[in-house]
């Protein structure tokens, strides 16, 4: 028996995502279903939530269906102090933790640290709430934890009253101390995944995107690196996709961007966006930064579309996605839109089994990956269980009752 802190550091973490009424998408949402995963397929091990979750806010039949085993223990309580106090009055030896890293400061824990100046240094409300329990019971516990890193935004934190840093850092990309992982999966755990049909044929959107501006200085003009360092997308965005006719653009972009184009939709809800998406039939692939693959393939391939991929992106071939969909060009991209529907539909399919296969959607891979990383032994086999498939025949008033 293990006993693992979980979490993510800089965001709440929510089981509830599913019914959430906001369009707000939490980056958060995909650690949550690793933390389900993860505690069905290891059963006889405990996971410990040691950041702000909703877990009991959970109606007791939900409860159970995502915590069969009853082995996900929430142990913050309102303050950061709580996590180690809950471990320490219950005398719970922790071994190690499993911790995704989310948007962090220089400066999370309270009356803790100092500034260059001397003084002590005061940290912001939000690294307070959502950073300083995670970082305040790594210190304290001092055991070995690997972080899941999901944006690249991310991998090279700041926050300086960090002591414990991780052993390894699983990602969706490999270089320096980033070890390629397959974490993308996050977003497709615990899902019933269908192969296409010829129905595929009948669907009216011929391409749309999800994709969010780059930064929140994005402008028409823009095209220059931005203020956080990312170049912009919206340059790609014109180029590669608004020049099809009837295109759907979801995410979000400054006013100005959104102002110029009647494509531009704004962001929804992720699972009314899914079954909106089950009538696309192409799409394109576009990181944030060059080299990553995001869980944007896997999440067009889920819902039968095609994912051509933009040239920067996954340029590693980390994934598994078939060299037809890694166009080097615009007029590929065009060129391969256009080709007939039997081989789109053979294409996807083979994508499909390609890289959402039983090994991935179960959870293998990743649980087997995160337990090498901590030297722990684990020969168990995962099972597949129907917790988030999206559904095709959902309509956006369903979603509003």
């Amino acid at each position: 028996m293990t006993n693992f802190v979980v979490g993510k550091i800089g965001l709440p973490i929510r089981f509830n995502w599913l019914y959430y009424k906001s369009n707000f998408f939490s980056p958060a949402d995909d650690i949550s279903r690793l933390i389900v995963n993860l505690s069905f397929n290891n059963p006889s091990d405990s996971f410990y939530i040691i950041g702000k979750n909703d877990i009991d806010e959970l109606s007791l039949s939900y409860r159970t269906k995502l915590f069969p085993h009853n082995n996900v223990f929430n142990t913050f309580n309102k303050d950061w102090k709580s996590p180690i106090k809950y471990l320490n009055d219950n005398k719970i030896n922790i071994d190690c933790g499993v911790i995704g890293l989310g948007p962090v400061l220089s400066f999370n824990i309270p009356n803790k640290s100092y500034t260059k100046s001397g003084t002590i240094a005061k940290p912001l409300d939000s690294a307070i709430k959502y950073s300083a329990s995670y970082i305040n019971t790594l210190n304290e516990l001092n055991v070995k934890w690997i972080s899941i890193i999901d944006d690249p935004r991310h991998i090279n934190h700041t926050a300086k009253d960090l002591n414990n840093k991780p052993i390894d850092n699983l990602s969706q990309v490999q270089k320096d101390n980033i070890k390629y992982s397959c974490v993308e999966i996050m977003s497709c755990l615990d899902e019933k995944i269908n192969f296409i049909d010829e129905s595929w044929r009948d669907r009216t959107k011929k391409i749309s995107i999800v994709l969010n501006q780059a930064g929140t200085d994005e402008s028409l003009k823009k095209t220059s690196r931005l203020g956080n360092g990312h170049r912009p997308r919206y340059p790609i965005l014109k180029s590669w996709i608004l020049d099809f006719t009837d295109v759907s653009v979801y995410g979000k972009w400054t006013d100005e961007i959104v102002k110029s184009n009647k494509s531009f939709k704004g962001s929804i809800n992720r699972i009314k966006l899914y079954s909106e998406m089950m009538n696309w039939k192409h799409s394109l692939c576009v990181p944030i930064d060059k080299g990553w693959a995001t869980a944007k393939y896997l999440e067009y391939l889920k819902c039968g579309i095609s994912p051509f991929m933009h040239p920067e992106y996954d340029d590693q071939k980390n994934t598994n996605v078939q060299d037809f969909y890694r166009v080097g060009s615009v007029e590929e991209f065009k060129d391969k839109v256009m080709m007939n529907d039997d081989t789109h539909i053979k294409e996807i399919n083979k994508g499909i089994k390609n890289c959402l296969s039983d090994e991935y959607i179960s959870g293998q891979r990743i649980n087997d990956g995160i337990y090498s990383a901590l030297d722990i032994e684990r020969n168990i086999k995962n099972k597949i269980r129907d917790l988030w498939t999206p559904q095709k025949y959902n309509t956006l008033e369903n979603f509003m009752e």
